[in-house]
C-alpha cells in the first residue's frame, strides 16, 4: 500500500477495501487527505469532473455495508440493504415548505413502537453546526418505517474537500422494514412506499419532494457533425410559432428535461404533418391521372382515385409521420446519424419499448424512423393502467431513462430541421 494511503484518511482500509469502494461509486481513488478519502470520476464523459472527499468513519461503514450485500440502486441515487431491509433514496426538496427546521415542530407524526434504530426522533435533530428535520412515520403493526432525515453514511454527500471539512449533511428517505428481505422485494416495495409518501406529502401539505435520478451512468452524449464555421444572412423562411417552438427544447435540455424537449421537437414536426401529408396525396392523385392508361369513363380507374384519397383521409398519425420523413429527409442524413450513434439504437439499447434502428434490416430508415419516434413520443405522453401496454410503460420526465434519451433528442431535432428547410 502506498504511503498516501496510509495516513489518518485510510485508516483501517486496505487496497481491496478502497477498490471496492470505488468500484460500487463508480470513481477513482487518488489519495487519503487529513481524514478524508479523495476520489474522482471514473467516467470521463462527466461534465465538469471534480473531485470529491468522502469522510474515512464513512467509506469504512460503506464497504461493511457492501461487503454485507449492500448496494447502489439502478436508476436512483441511493441504497438498498437487503440483509436489514433497508433502502435509503437521496431526494430533492424542489421549494421552501412547512418542514424546514423553523416550523417543522408544528406537525404531528403517525409513530408507533417499532425494533428500528432511528438515531433521532421528530421533529428536529442536531447534527454538529446544522439542525435538520425528522418526519417519520409508522405503519400500525411497527414494522415499516418511513422517515425523511439526515443521511446515513451510505448516502454521505459526495463534494469536494473544502466543503466536506465542514459539518454536512444531505436530507435522505429511508425506508425501515422489519428484517431482510429480498433484494426484488426490496427495491419494489421501498419505491412504492416512497413514492406513495413523497405523493402525499405534496398533496397534503405542500411539500414537493422528489427522488433524485441516478446520473453517473447516465450520460449519453450523442455524436453530432461539428456546427458550421460560417455564419450567413438568414435564408430560411419560418413563422413565428415555428421558431418559437424550435428555440423552447434548448431550455429544456438546460434544465434537465429532456422528455419535455423531445416533445417539443416533436411537436415542430407534427405541425407540417397536414400539409406535407395532403402534398403527398396530390401528387399521387396527380400520378393516377397521368398514368397512360387512366380513363375517367371506367369504374376501375376512378376506383384507383376513389382508393388514394380513402387511404389519405384514414391514415394514422404515424403514417402520416413516415410520409413526412420520406418527403423531407434526405436519406444520406438519417444514414450518417445513425452510424455516428449505432450503440444507443441497436437492440437492446437504453430506452426500451421502442423499435430499434437497423440499417441493414430490408425496411427503410424513413419507415423505421418513424417507428420509433412515434412509439417514444406514445412513452412520454401516455400514462396508459393497462396490462395490455406493460411493453410501453411511461416515460417519466425525471426517471433513469430519461436521462440517456439525448440522442432520440438530437435525432428529432435533425429531423425537424430537415422538415423545416423543406416546406421553407
Amino acid at each position: 500500500m502506498s504511503d498516501s494511503t496510509q495516513d489518518e484518511g485510510a485508516t483501517k482500509l486496505s487496497d481491496a477495501d478502497i477498490q471496492l469502494l470505488s468500484n460500487t461509486l463508480n470513481t477513482r481513488y487518488l489519495l487519503s487527505q487529513e481524514s478524508f478519502l479523495l476520489f474522482e470520476s471514473a467516467d470521463n464523459s462527466i461534465f465538469r469532473r471534480r473531485e470529491v472527499a468522502i469522510p474515512a468513519p464513512a467509506a469504512r461503514e460503506m464497504v461493511t455495508a457492501v461487503a454485507s450485500g449492500a448496494e447502489r440502486l439502478d436508476d436512483h441515487e441511493g441504497w438498498i440493504y437487503p440483509a436489514l431491509g433497508f433502502a435509503e433514496f437521496e431526494i430533492r426538496q424542489q421549494s421552501v415548505n412547512g418542514f424546514r427546521p423553523a416550523s417543522v415542530s408544528k406537525y404531528r407524526f403517525e409513530v408507533h413502537p417499532c425494533p428500528h434504530t432511528h438515531p433521532a426522533d421528530p421533529p428536529l435533530e442536531v447534527y454538529g453546526n446544522m439542525t435538520f428535520s425528522v418526519i417519520r412515520v409508522t405503519s400500525r403493526d411497527g414494522s415499516t418505517c418511513l422517515e425523511i432525515s439526515r443521511n446515513t453514511p451510505l448516502c454521505v454527500p459526495l463534494v469536494p474537500l473544502e466543503d466536506a471539512r465542514k459539518t454536512r449533511g444531505q436530507t435522505t428517505l429511508k425506508v425501515f422494514f422489519g428484517g431482510a428481505v429480498d433484494r426484488g422485494e426490496l427495491v419494489r416495495k421501498s419505491l412504492d412506499l416512497a413514492n406513495s409518501f413523497l405523493f402525499e406529502l405534496n398533496a397534503r401539505h405542500r411539500a414537493p419532494y422528489s427522488l433524485r435520478p441516478r446520473l453517473d451512468t447516465t450520460r449519453n452524449h450523442p455524436r453530432v457533425p461539428t456546427v458550421n464555421q460560417t455564419v450567413r444572412f438568414p435564408k430560411t423562411a419560418i413563422s413565428n410559432s415555428i421558431a418559437s417552438l424550435f428555440s423552447i427544447p434548448n431550455d429544456f435540455s438546460l434544465r434537465g428535461n429532456r422528455t419535455l424537449a423531445y416533445l417539443s421537437y416533436y411537436q415542430v414536426i407534427e405541425s407540417y404533418l397536414p400539409a406535407v401529408h395532403k402534398r403527398d396525396t396530390i401528387k399521387k392523385l396527380r400520378r393516377v391521372l397521368r398514368s397512360i392508361d387512366f380513363d375517367e369513363e371506367k369504374d376501375a380507374s376512378v376506383v384507383k382515385l376513389l382508393t388514394s384519397v380513402e387511404r389519405a383521409h384514414g391514415a394514422s398519425e404515424g403514417e402520416q409521420l413516415k410520409t413526412v420523413i420520406e418527403e423531407c429527409v434526405p436519406s444520406e442524413k438519417l444514414e450518417a446519424f445513425y452510424s455516428a450513434n449505432q450503440e444507443h439504437f441497436k437492440k437492446g439499447g437504453p430506452i426500451s419499448g421502442v423499435p430499434p434502428i437497423n440499417p441493414r434490416s430490408g425496411e427503410s430508415l424513413a419507415s423505421q424512423t418513424a417507428k420509433r419516434v412515434y412509439a417514444l413520443r406514445n412513452r412520454i405522453v401516455h400514462a396508459k393502467d393497462d396490462s395490455r401496454f406493460t411493453d410501453s410503460k411511461v416515460l417519466l420526465p425525471m426517471s433513469h431513462e430519461a436521462y440517456m434519451l439525448q440522442p432520440d433528442v438530437e435525432l428529432v431535432r435533425l429531423l425537424a430541421i430537415e422538415v423545416i428547410v423543406d416546406n421553407a
